[in-house]
């Protein structure tokens, strides 16, 4: 639809692989059948809240924070993605939160802005295109 009513937009993919962990070619077959060669970008992203947020018990208290393996392992799904399709990926709902916050509301520490600045050779080899930043589900 893009092509015929949009002939001048970019149109990405989004990747949603949820096993990507343990099956990523698995993941790069589907898409390619899905036909994700036709797009002009994939979309990836990266999370709905800060890492601090789901840190909090009343979060589940989950480790969301980036180590480098942590960052390696996601780095490394989005470039087989690209590789495997023939194209670049744009990482979407990057938190903007730092870990000079406080973790309290709207003030909730992560350090992937951080991470993707200060390691932005890596960003580059694994075809990432572009880096949007947001804060991600409000809380009330």
């Amino acid at each position: 639809m893009t092509r015929k009513y949009a002939p001048h937009a970019a149109v990405g993919m989004h990747l949603t692989c949820w096993d990507w962990q343990g099956n990523t070619q698995a993941c790069a077959k589907d898409y390619a059948i899905l036909g994700a060669q036709n797009a002009d970008f994939l979309v990836a992203d990266v999370s709905d809240r800060d890492a601090g947020w789901y840190a909090e018990p009343a979060h589940g208290s989950r480790d969301m924070f980036w180590t480098d393996q942590k960052a390696a392992a996601e780095l490394g799904v989005w470039k087989t993605m690209a590789e495997s399709v023939g194209k670049p990926v744009v990482l979407w709902q990057i938190p903007v939160g730092n870990m000079a916050q406080n973790n309290t509301l709207n003030h909730y520490q992560d350090d992937k802005v951080d991470w993707l600045f200060a390691h932005m050779d890596q960003v580059a080899n694994a075809h990432i295109a572009g880096l949007l930043f947001g804060a991600g589900q409000q809380e009330l």
